[in-house]
């Protein structure tokens, strides 16, 4: 098995046993000092404890074993400007600020306001002067907008 996809593996399996999801991972394996930089996610969010335990079974699991020598471990939440990959991240964020870009025929358009409501593939922003809605098949990127 490849170096990347042994971390891969225990990255995802700390995740599972704690109860956290992967939000993002990379690894950078040349250089000195290999960078194993991972954003975790939970339904209640992450606190700095969370990304603490995290970190620390994740090196316990990589020293236990022996599959890097020397390491930098990075462990951070998504961000309050996440951006919304899903449309589960839609549901989950409803009544959250949001900006993006959506594309309208030939056009690509601007929103900023609210998430106010999704109803299944139908996302509705409410703006400071008007509704949109269009199509979640619509959405180029998507942000939240704290």
């Amino acid at each position: 098995m490849k170096l990347n996809e042994n971390l891969e593996l225990i990255i995802n399996s700390v995740a599972h046993d704690l109860g956290y999801t992967i939000y993002d991972s990379v690894l950078v394996l040349h250089g000195k000092t290999p960078r194993i930089t991972v954003k975790i996610d939970h339904i209640n969010g992450i606190s700095h404890l969370d990304c603490e335990k995290f970190s620390k079974e994740l090196s316990h699991r990589i020293d236990e074993r022996q599959v890097l020598d020397d390491y930098i471990i990075e462990i951070s939440s998504p961000g309050i400007k996440r951006e919304l990959r899903t449309i589960e991240d839609f549901q989950r964020f409803t009544g959250a600020p949001v900006k993006g870009i959506y594309q309208e025929g030939d056009t690509r358009k601007t929103f900023k306001g609210t998430l106010t409501r999704i109803d299944g593939e139908i996302v509705t922003i409410g703006e400071t002067n008007k509704v949109l809605t269009f199509s979640y098949a619509q959405i180029i990127k998507a942000n939240l907008d704290y």
